[in-house]
Parts: structure tokens; C-alpha cells; sequence
């Protein structure tokens, strides 16, 4: 049962995490130049971002919860389970960050999605 609750934090923590630094670098903006004075300038930005931080914290977490289940489960069922990672952050990235997601990258995410399924029977 632990197993699986790590795994969930692994996973909800990491989309949390991409989907607020994704945001916040939307805010921030793109980096146009790589003139150490427009560097600066954008660091400046990153440093002073709420979402950016935030995302910072939640990857941590999603960080320190997965060597804690490398250290309990294996790595051939750990790593193909936080796949679905990549179901999860789609379903975020359309309905969080209103993002447009074709159907073909819905048909990657659904063949993902099956992929786990078949590794975990």
C-alpha cells in the first residue's frame, strides 16, 4: 500500500510541479537573447515568481518520494509506473494551462496509458 501512495505522490506532485514552473515561465516570458544582461534580467524574474517556486517545492517532493520507493520496489515495475505521469500532465496541460492537445497526442498518452497497464499485470 505504501508502494502505491509513493507512486501517487511521485506522480501528482511531479505534474503539479511542471504545471506551475510552466506557468510561471509563461509569465516570465521566452528567453530571447543570451546576452549576460538579458540573462540576468530573466533569472531576476524566475527568482521572484511564486508558481515558479512552488513548482520548485512540489518536484522536490516528487523527487524525495520516488527514492523512497526505488528503495522499497523495483526499478523494472517503479519506472514504467510513473508513466502515467505523462497521462496526468496532458489531462493537466489541457485543462490547467488550456493548452490545445491534438489527437494524436491523445492517442500517445492513451498508449501510455496501456503500456502501464500491461507492465503492472
Amino acid at each position: 500500500m505504501l508502494d502505491f501512495t509513493l507512486l501517487a505522490v511521485v506522480i501528482l506532485a511531479g505534474a503539479a510541479g511542471d504545471v506551475s514552473v510552466t506557468r510561471g515561465m509563461k509569465d516570465v516570458g521566452e528567453v530571447s537573447s543570451l546576452r549576460p544582461a538579458v540573462l540576468l534580467g530573466i533569472i531576476g524574474r524566475v527568482a521572484r515568481h511564486g508558481a515558479i517556486w512552488v513548482g520548485v517545492v512540489c518536484k522536490a517532493i516528487a523527487f524525495a518520494s520516488l527514492l523512497a520507493l526505488l528503495a522499497r520496489a523495483d526499478l523494472s515495475w517503479v519506472v514504467p509506473a510513473t508513466a502515467v505521469s505523462f497521462i496526468v500532465e496532458t489531462v493537466a496541460a489541457r485543462y490547467l494551462l488550456r493548452e490545445h492537445i491534438s489527437h494524436l497526442r491523445w492517442a500517445g498518452a492513451a498508449c501510455v496509458g496501456l503500456g502501464v497497464a500491461l507492465i503492472s499485470l
